[in-house]
């Protein structure tokens, strides 16, 4: 089957591979059983929590330079 473009783009289609140390993945999978959800899905949510961070900080620099 050919891949169809008129299908709805899911929004976390973009695969991006990480390696952590042992110290970091038993912290990931800790707190994933404690907040009752997956590493991946934790470890989205920070990541994405870090980026919009960080834009914050080149917006508020960028408007100060």
């Amino acid at each position: 089957m050919a891949y169809d473009s008129d299908q709805p783009s899911y929004k976390h289609e973009n695969e991006t591979k990480v390696r952590l140390d042992d110290e970091y993945e038993a912290a990931l999978v800790s707190l994933a059983k404690v907040h009752r959800t997956r590493k991946a899905v934790l470890a989205r949510e920070a990541l994405e929590s870090w980026i919009d961070g960080m834009r914050e900080e080149l917006k508020r620099n960028s408007r100060v330079a």
